[in-house]
């Protein structure tokens, strides 16, 4: 499977996530942003994989110039969905960011604001430095630092499996990204920022998680996922459902590009 292929078949879960509104954790980052004087009305603003649009749907409301980039088309379909009755302009850009110059006409005239959260987008000194390059103000990236999933571990463990992770070394990763803002010549200023939340899923939406998410093709992932759903019926609550608790840590590194 592609990287855009993965992605395209996230965005169904990334758009529920949309529909819960606003979590504690993003209403925490849009007053770090607004209270430092990165983001402000009427600023250009600009989100380096997007996703479906959580921020830049806040952005607009906020009254800024939004563009909105992201790799895959079906992540993008569902951000021009959530923009749709936003009256400041905005704009979306279907690309890989690695392979795009700068130059072309959806980022001319810069940005006051450039954002990348929770994104593998921008990811060493080369992409850092593109971004940059893009913006006359703030640049901002949130990473996760650290990921706890109990519930998921357990299933696992359950299955006579050692837990697995989404991510390798979250910690490995957050200090490449400042040593790649040092790299291209600015200074990094880091926040670190609890970021909990729990998914209420149906066993077979677990177990279709897990199956996405987990377990490789050649490792026989539909037994896998079968016995997910037999494990997650037994953990099921009364209403029917599974409470699948994420407690993470997430680093916020950002830096001045006019400095």
């Amino acid at each position: 499977m592609t990287e855009k292929e993965r992605w395209d078949q996230a965005a169904v879960d990334y758009q529920a996530v949309f529909r819960l509104g606003l979590s504690d954790y993003n209403r925490e980052l849009l007053s770090f942003w607004t209270e430092n004087g990165m983001l402000f009305p009427g600023a250009r603003v600009l989100d380096i994989g997007c996703g479906v649009g959580r921020y830049g749907r806040c952005f607009a409301e906020l009254g800024c110039d939004v563009t909105l980039t992201d790799i895959s088309d079906e992540m993008l379909r569902h951000a021009r969905e959530n923009m749709g009755k936003c009256r400041t302009p905005w704009a979306v850009y279907c690309c890989d960011f690695n392979e795009v110059t700068g130059n072309e006409p959806v980022f001319a005239g810069g940005f006051d604001l450039s954002i990348s959260t929770m994104s593998p987008a921008v990811h060493d000194a080369e992409t850092v430095r593109k971004m940059s390059a893009m913006t006359h103000g703030w640049c901002f990236l949130a990473r996760f630092y650290d990921w706890q999933q109990p519930f998921r571990d357990r299933l696992m463990q359950q299955m006579g499996l050692r837990p697995r992770r989404l991510f390798v070394d979250l910690r490995a990763d957050c200090a490449s990204m400042i040593q790649a803002v040092s790299e291209v010549g600015y200074v990094p200023q880091m926040n670190y920022v609890d970021y909990n939340w729990s998914d209420e899923r149906t066993p077979e939406q677990m177990a279709d998680y897990m199956r996405r998410n987990y377990f490789a093709e050649d490792e026989n992932r539909e037994e896998l996922a079968r016995e997910t759903l037999r494990l997650a019926r037994a953990h099921a609550a009364e209403n029917g459902s599974v409470i699948d608790n994420v407690n993470t840590k997430v680093a916020w590194i950002y830096w001045k590009t006019w400095e």
